[in-house]
């Protein structure tokens, strides 16, 4: 678990250096005040579910994959709840918003897979 913080701490500061590179030199015009919450909520949410996932492939492997599908389930539910609240509350930087949330998605669910996928790998071969 140590190194999967580490691994997510660095890609979360690596996120945040280049998003703010991104909208100070490139499209200023486009930053959201809320990115760096938004940074800091899939952060969270990516550790949680990740520590929720290793405990149920640690302990039983074939629970661990029938709950899987419902955890991506629940964590696309929370995401787009995320999304609609704040385009109710601020309408007019919904596409920046929106932009910028699919690419944190992307981004923290890739790694997240692939982390998991290792973890449950070597788990299957025990």
């Amino acid at each position: 678990m140590k190194a999967f913080i580490v691994k997510l701490t660095t890609i979360t500061i690596a996120i945040a250096v280049i998003g703010w590179l991104v909208f100070s030199l490139a499209f200023p015009e486009y930053y959201l005040p809320v990115l760096p919450f938004l940074l800091l909520f899939f952060y969270l949410a990516t550790m949680g579910i990740y520590a929720y996932q290793l405990k149920m492939a640690k302990k039983d492997i074939g629970k661990f994959t029938r709950s899987n599908m419902l955890i991506t389930f629940f964590k696309l539910v929370l995401y787009s709840v995320v999304a609609v609240v704040y385009i109710a509350i601020d309408n007019e930087n919904a596409i920046p918003f929106v932009i910028c949330l699919m690419l944190l998605y992307l981004i923290f669910t890739f790694f997240e897979v692939t982390e998991i996928t290792r973890i449950t790998k070597s788990t299957a071969k025990k």
